[in-house]
């Protein structure tokens, strides 16, 4: 019977911080970049382009990607599986040299987060880009819990996919 009282507690509890703590989550990182603006902006936009600089197949191996009849603007598309699940993403804004946004799902999510790279100009030959994820964790009961960890689990990818596009466009 005690047993059960402290699994019947473990459960209300979980219901009650998922009611009260956030679900959503927001990632930004940012880096500056020694070259043109357009040069960045192309590596960007184009996801043919990805390949050289995004940060996912070095930290899974196993991904396989699959680029849509679109690759570069408005309406570009991917789609991904790996060992972990599937995802895809479509951009849903591009304008030349500004930024970048995409609407993306994590396996069968009902509803995108929204990623953005931004551009901004600081010198002829200097540019900073920020990276951004923002949404809402979708799993009911512990979705606060993965929320609290996305700067920790998506940060250091966006960290590397930053410096990789930072070598790529410097090169």
């Amino acid at each position: 019977m005690k047993v059960l009282k402290i699994i019947i507690c473990v459960i209300l509890s979980l219901f009650l911080l998922n009611a009260l703590l956030p679900q959503t989550y927001n990632v930004e990182r940012s880096i500056e970049i020694d070259t043109n603006l357009s040069r960045v902006f192309e590596l960007s936009n184009d996801l043919d382009s990805w390949s050289l600089w995004s940060p996912w197949g070095a930290l899974d191996n196993s991904v396989n990607v699959e680029i849509g009849d679109i690759s570069k603007g408005i309406g570009a598309s991917q789609k991904w599986s790996d060992n972990n699940g599937t995802g895809r993403l479509t951009f849903v804004e591009s304008t030349k040299n500004e930024r970048i946004s995409y609407n993306i799902w994590f396996g069968d999510a009902k509803e995108p987060a929204i990623s953005t790279m931004k551009f901004e100009q600081i010198t002829d030959q200097k540019i900073k880009i920020y990276w951004t994820i923002e949404g809402n964790v979708q799993i009911p009961i512990i979705g606060f819990i993965f929320a609290s960890l996305m700067d920790t689990l998506i940060g250091s990818a966006f960290e590397l996919g930053l410096d990789n596009l930072k070598r790529e466009a410097e090169a």
